[in-house]
């Protein structure tokens, strides 16, 4: 392939662009500080991509790794892999894949992957399943960059910044270009509020409960927020409470450093777009939850990549005091792993891909799920749970209602193992119920399930209208 090399002078620093066959990949140096060696080596058009930590303390090896790049037209991703060394007493276990909701065509290798790829997207390189996998973010090329200039603009260029605050005031842009790293925790409220860029807010020198969140935007209006990866957060990552008119687009997070480290918190907010979001934490990947009497509505949650270590996908319901949850969309969604642990749907604590989980005497319908991927890894878990609850929280003495709801074309693949994806109806009393729930084109490892399924489990228990087919 004929390569053209492009070279630009700016402030004394030379620019190189690399164009294969009208490609054009844009990379951005990690600081020194915080650009590791791995097991892996990426490179995009031959270009090496410097990689970062992101911490998970439950695996062995205690952590995992990321790159990311900027491109558009064709580009070519190889990722070399090096092997890992074992005690004598004990043989090399990884299998290589590569995860991802777009790329198809990618040439797997024990020791390498490669693949094409023309359009944005999120991939996984695992090695050994959760040990240590590498994630490769391909971005498009940012379009109306801010200018630092401009005065409200708070703009960080490229690398280390440690404060203990940013503050982000109405009509402010937070903008962090590639190769910027700022370890700090956010905080934002009023309108047209935006975070952008390709840099990284890292949490990691910020101990655990220290603050309650890494991001806390509260009473935005239009909001955007665009390209950043968070990553380390000591508490609940990304924080939404009373916020209206809402876009996320291509939002990266790497957690999982520990646990309450919820992806992203959704509280009380309304008229909301999130999607092209690759999500990782211990904790919940998709909160949606009511602080106050301000309801959940109107969400649109598409074309994105969840995976939770501990806890639920999407726990819609708990810690909530809003006057309703509707009007919520999910579609198109990638989950490449679950919660690593099983607790049943009587647990107080229970685990489930899917949980609706009404309290408080508040209604929860029009929710509905489509287009839901899950991979297997052999572990078992609960799919669904429609199940409302008295929860542990302030003074909530009552469960609430779910009612009219779906979920259609729901695939779970991969290894069959222990995996038993139970679906579970259960309602609370007569007022508080779950009704009108219908599922359809369910299909574990090739097989479509139907009420006959031993783990389709309608309790009867104050529930009507529930089907499957």
């Amino acid at each position: 392939m004929k390569t053209k090399l492009y070279s630009i002078l700016v402030g004394g620093l030379l620019f190189v662009s690399t164009l294969f066959a009208q490609s054009k990949v844009i990379t951005y140096p990690a600081p020194i500080t915080e650009k590791i060696s791995s097991l892996y080596t990426l490179t995009v058009n031959g270009k090496q991509i410097d990689l970062y930590k992101a911490s998970s303390p439950l695996f062995e090896g205690g952590e995992y790794f990321f790159g990311y790049f900027d491109f558009e037209g064709k580009v070519d991703v190889v990722v070399n892999i090096k092997p890992r060394n074992y005690p004598d007493d004990r043989n090399p276990r990884y299998k290589t894949e590569l995860l991802s909701r777009t790329i198809k065509n990618a040439k797997v290798l024990p020791t390498k992957v490669s693949f094409s790829a023309d359009k944005p997207f999120d991939a996984t390189v695992l090695y050994e399943e959760r040990y240590m996998p590498l994630v490769i973010f391909g971005n498009p090329i940012e379009k109306n960059k801010p200018s630092k200039n401009d005065p409200n603009v708070i703009y960080f260029g490229a690398g280390v910044h440690v404060q203990d605050e940013v503050q982000i005031k109405e009509g402010q842009t937070l903008y962090l270009e590639g190769g910027a790293v700022l370890k700090s925790k956010i905080k934002g409220s009023g309108n047209n509020i935006s975070i952008r860029g390709r840099g990284i807010v890292s949490g990691d020198l910020i101990q655990r409960r220290k603050i309650p969140q890494l991001v806390y935007l509260r009473k935005c209006e239009n909001l955007y927020i665009e390209g950043v990866i968070f990553k380390d957060s000591p508490h609940w990552t990304f924080t939404m409470q009373d916020c209206n008119k809402v876009e996320i687009d291509n939002m990266k997070i790497c957690c999982s450093r520990m646990i309450n480290d919820d992806a992203i918190d959704i509280c009380n907010t309304s008229n909301l777009t999130l999607r092209n979001v690759f999500a990782r934490a211990q904790d919940d990947i998709i909160a949606i939850k009511g602080f106050t009497g301000l309801p959940c509505e109107n969400i649109l949650i598409e074309d994105s990549t969840f995976w939770t270590d501990r806890a639920n996908v999407f726990r819609i319901g708990y810690e909530c005091k809003a006057e309703a949850m509707r009007n919520i969309k999910v579609r198109n969604i990638f989950v490449p792993y679950y919660s690593s642990n099983y607790r049943g749907p009587e647990e107080y604590w229970a685990k489930g891909i899917i949980w609706l989980q009404a309290t408080c005497d508040m209604p929860m319908f029009n929710i509905h799920f489509e287009n839901i991927n899950i991979r297997s890894n052999g572990d078992n878990q609960c799919v669904l749970l429609a199940n409302p609850r008295v929860v542990n929280w302030r003074d909530c003495k009552t469960a609430g209602k779910v009612y009219d709801c779906s979920i259609k074309n729901l695939n779970v693949w991969g290894k069959k193992g222990g995996f038993k994806g139970l679906l579970y109806f259960k309602g609370a009393d007569e007022t508080r119920s779950v009704k009108n729930i219908t599922l359809e084109n369910i299909t574990y490892f090739g097989e479509k399930i139907d009420a006959k399924y031993p783990h389709f489990q309608d309790t009867k228990h104050y529930t009507s209208g529930v089907s499957i087919k």
